[in-house]
């Protein structure tokens, strides 16, 4: 039997799939650069949502654990646009960063925050295609 999706299912499979030639052409032409507004649409992957989840839920923890209010915590969002459907960020993946923070901001100005940083943004070059 075979069965039919609607267009609207189309934003769910983008993020575990795409074209990399569309998305290549995508990133040449950059409309974002042109339009601070381009992007009007966030889909986020469940995996990425859980992984945001689970470091906000230990930044609760670990601050109620000390006794206090929860922790800020910070993290780093994967992504990109989505050839298919314009306007819209696509978000694969999330990381946690090794930082806290308290009440309304995170500063990371630490060495070793930023060395992860770039540490993880360089072993993802390499490694995702997107």
């Amino acid at each position: 039997e075979t069965v039919e999706m609607e267009p609207s299912t189309h934003v769910a499979d983008a993020n575990y799939s795409f074209d990399a030639e569309k998305l290549n052409k995508l990133k040449k032409e950059a409309p974002w650069m042109r339009d601070p507004k381009y992007i009007q649409k966030v889909a986020l992957s469940p995996s990425a949502i859980m992984k945001m989840m689970m470091h906000c839920q230990s930044g609760v923890a670990k601050g109620l654990k000390k006794g206090g209010n929860p922790i800020e915590v910070m993290g780093m969002l994967m992504g990109r646009p989505d050839h298919d459907t314009p306007r819209t960020l696509v978000i694969t993946d999330a990381f946690p960063l090794p930082i806290e923070g308290f009440e309304t901001r995170v500063i990371a100005d630490d060495a070793g925050v930023v060395n992860h940083m770039i540490a993880l943004g360089e072993c993802l070059e390499k490694t995702r295609k997107e």
